[in-house]
């Protein structure tokens, strides 16, 4: 069961809007949010609570607690997770070398594959792979 301590309402700038449980990063303004542009990416806000079916429409973004997340794969209870890919599902970190890892937070549950949801506690941080 999700569990929210911090929802916060940004303006969507998608096209198309957001769908619900994809992680969003900083908009180019104040107040905005959008899906990242690659996997890996920084600036993370949270993760959208609802779908937000309109661009510039609000979204709520859990920006700490549980929350619901996509996954784009196979996914253990336990391991730190960060964004997969453009549409903010989530995937176990799994970058090599000195790389920096933006982290969304950690699985609370598992997934077996790609489309399944799964709880992440949000505890965004940095770390170097």
């Amino acid at each position: 069961m999700a569990h929210y301590i911090l929802d916060k309402a940004y303006k969507i700038t998608n096209k198309g809007g957001v769908p619900e449980g994809r992680v969003v990063v900083q908009g180019d303004l104040d107040g905005e949010c959008m899906l990242p542009a690659a996997a890996n990416a920084g600036a993370i806000l949270g993760v959208t609570v609802y779908s937000a079916s309109v661009q510039n429409q609000n979204a709520a973004v859990r920006k700490a607690g549980i929350a619901h997340v996509e996954a784009a794969g196979p996914i253990l209870a336990g391991e730190p997770v960060n964004i997969a890919d453009w549409e903010g599902r989530v995937k176990r970190v799994d970058e090599l070398g000195k790389t920096k890892i933006n982290c969304l937070g950690f699985a609370e549950t598992s997934a077996a594959e790609k489309g399944d949801a799964v709880e992440v506690f949000i505890s965004l941080h940095e770390r170097t792979a």
